[in-house]
């Protein structure tokens, strides 16, 4: 349950029900409140969950005039529209993990309140929170599937974010990549790099998914490295960061990716060698692709840099490894993740023919706007050493080391690509590699997301 923008975690709350004796004129700060609406008790719904938990949701403060209120965003687009809670509620739903009863959750609030009207006041707001959808429940889970339903047999995947990140217009987009791959190759040229081989295709390439407005240089220094005129077709499986993927370890989809500089087309064959071995879990979590930005970034850059030469791409979506820090386990020890990599390496040797791999990654996220304190100088510095770290590891072509480096850290600087930069390299087994352009984009707030370009030949 991510919270975007509190400088401090809130406080424990309690319950409130109008009508209620006020609260102590005591001196000294108050904990914040939940107020529950006066008014006739609604009929409450009989599947209201007994252990109601919370989905993964992005609950933004905001302001209107003198009050404040809650923004819930869903990053699975399940919830139609922002629906907006008062702030007041934010205690309550941090209870909300799946641990605790409803029905001891009700006893604690009464005996807090001695109030018998909060037991019901409660189901109430759990059960508007189930019809919202914000809650794991048979409710949700059956507007999901139908989600998932409708999305699948579409053949095309849409942009989602021309006219926000990058221009919708062509002309002016051309332009704007143009520019990109300008920068790029004046710091090629800079640091005395070669120039790639019109035909020049590498087996892998990591490149940033930061926003092109912020990134853009250094997503295009990654492609530079592909020659525009490859000898022969070109397969291209960029595995992206899959920000919304939760539970799922990676989520595949045939769909073709339309952008504003036209069609790339999926290799739809290989997509299919790769999900079958994976049965359900291959298009459990599609739905994920809808509005997630990593693989649309590196289309746009591939379709400027190949221009009218022909490629196909696999897109591959691959979600965190988190609970195997909690756990102490690495990928090796995960048959999900061993089961997407075996099922990639198997299609490529059956399904043949020329496969760039692509890592679309950043690296540390730090900072106020992720929770951290504000950064200075040294702390910028602190950062630039783990990310190093990192990158050796990744340059050498070494996962397990990649994947070694940031555990020992407990990815304590958030790399946004820690999973699918490793299964890219256990899938394109690269050996060594170059490191083209590393940097930290910085924010108002000091806060920074730091990015690189890798290539492997």
């Amino acid at each position: 349950m991510p919270i975007e923008s509190p400088n401090e975690p809130p406080r424990p709350g309690r319950l409130i029900i109008p009508g209620a004796e006020p609260e102590s004129d005591a001196p000294g700060p108050q904990a914040p409140r939940i107020v529950l609406p006066p008014g006739v008790a609604r009929e409450i719904p009989d599947d209201v969950p007994e252990y109601p938990r919370l989905r993964p949701l992005i609950l933004l403060p905001v302001r209107d005039g003198e009050r404040d209120f809650i923004l819930v965003s869903d990053p699975l687009g399940v919830i139609r529209g922002q629906p907006v809670l008062g702030i007041d509620a934010l205690p309550i739903l941090q209870l909300l993990d799946g641990t605790v009863s409803l029905t001891d959750l009700s006893a604690a609030l009464m005996r807090e309140s001695k109030d018998l009207r909060v037991s019901h006041a409660l189901k109430e707001m759990i059960a508007d929170l189930d019809r919202l959808l914000m809650l794991e429940s048979p409710r949700f889970e059956r507007a999901y599937q139908e989600l998932r339903d409708a999305y699948h047999p579409l053949e095309i995947r849409r942009a989602a974010l021309e006219g926000r990140s990058y221009p919708a217009e062509r002309e002016e987009l051309e332009r704007t990549l143009d520019q990109h791959f300008a920068e790029a190759a004046a710091v090629r040229d800079a640091a005395g790099e070669p120039v790639a081989a019109t035909d020049a295709r590498p087996r892998a390439l990591l490149a940033p998914h930061l926003d092109p407005r912020r990134a853009g240089g250094a997503i295009a220094r990654a492609f530079l490295e592909l020659g525009d005129q490859p000898a022969r077709p070109l397969r291209v499986v960029i595995f992206g960061t899959g920000h919304s993927l939760l539970g799922d370890r990676f989520a595949l989809t045939r769909k073709h990716f339309q952008t504003p500089l036209g069609k790339a087309l999926c290799d739809t064959a290989f997509v299919d060698a790769v999900a079958t071995p994976l049965d359900d879990a291959a298009y459990h979590a599609e739905l994920a692709h809808r509005e997630e930005h990593s693989i649309e970034f590196a289309v746009l850059y591939l379709q400027r840099r190949l221009g009218a030469r022909p490629f196909t791409i696999v897109p591959i979506l691959v979600g965190g490894f988190h609970a195997l820090l909690d756990e102490g386990r690495t990928p090796r020890e995960d048959l999900g993740y061993e089961a997407l990599i075996g099922a990639v390496r198997d299609a490529e040797k059956t399904q043949g023919g020329d496969t760039l791999y692509v890592a679309a990654v950043d690296l540390s996220h730090v900072g106020p706007r992720f929770g951290d304190p504000r950064l200075d100088d040294e702390a910028k510095q602190e950062i630039e050493k783990v990310d190093r770290a990192a990158i050796e590891a990744a340059r050498a072509g070494d996962a397990d080391a990649w994947f070694r480096v940031i555990a020992e850290q407990d990815d304590a600087t958030r790399i946004c690509g820690f999973a699918p930069a490793y299964v890219t390299l256990r899938c394109a087994e690269p050996g060594a590699g170059r490191l083209l352009r590393y940097e930290q984009s910085d924010e108002p707030d000091t806060s920074l997301v730091s990015v690189a370009a890798l290539a492997w030949p």
